[in-house]
């Protein structure tokens, strides 16, 4: 009697599918909360959204027009999880599990969750100051390019 029992028992275990537990760098990013951050990114890229509507010299209306052009693209053309995998393999292939795990641990942490809060705007002031600082500097690497263009008979 007791090898009956055994039998479907044994059979029931075995073709239970597995729950596989998540990779270190899934939880890594599970905690990251990786699309608020892919957004963030989009955020930094507004300055140059903006430096676009300048130099096309639209209005109001326009920019914010613009804007919801680039914000279609984000968010209806850009494949985020084929951006998210390749990020993956990029972070897995430079950090060990261990790593990774206690990165995720820091993440964890009121630090490390407010780093992650402030991390999309943080990303879009240092564009900004980025930014600032190419523009300020436009003139000499226009100083720099102009040898190039003479040299290569480019008209600009």
């Amino acid at each position: 009697m007791k090898k009956i029992l055994i039998l479907p028992l044994l059979f029931i275990a075995l073709t239970v599918p597995v729950m596989a537990e998540d990779s270190a760098i899934d939880k890594m990013f599970k905690v990251m909360n990786m699309d608020t951050q892919m957004n963030g990114g989009f955020e930094a890229m507004l300055p140059v959204i903006d430096q676009m509507s300048a130099q096309f010299q639209l209005n109001d209306e326009g920019k914010a027009e613009l804007k919801e052009i680039f914000r279609a693209w984000f968010n209806e053309d850009i494949d985020r999880t084929k951006i998210i995998n390749e990020i993956k393999a990029l972070y897995s292939d430079s950090f060990t599990d261990e790593e990774l795990n206690a990165v995720t641990e820091f993440y964890q942490t009121p630090v490390g969750q407010k780093f992650l809060a402030k991390s999309p705007q943080l990303m879009q002031m240092g564009a900004q100051i980025g930014m600032q600082e190419a523009q300020s500097k436009q003139a000499q690497l226009m100083e720099r390019v102009q040898p190039f263009l003479e040299k290569h008979g480019v008209n600009h």
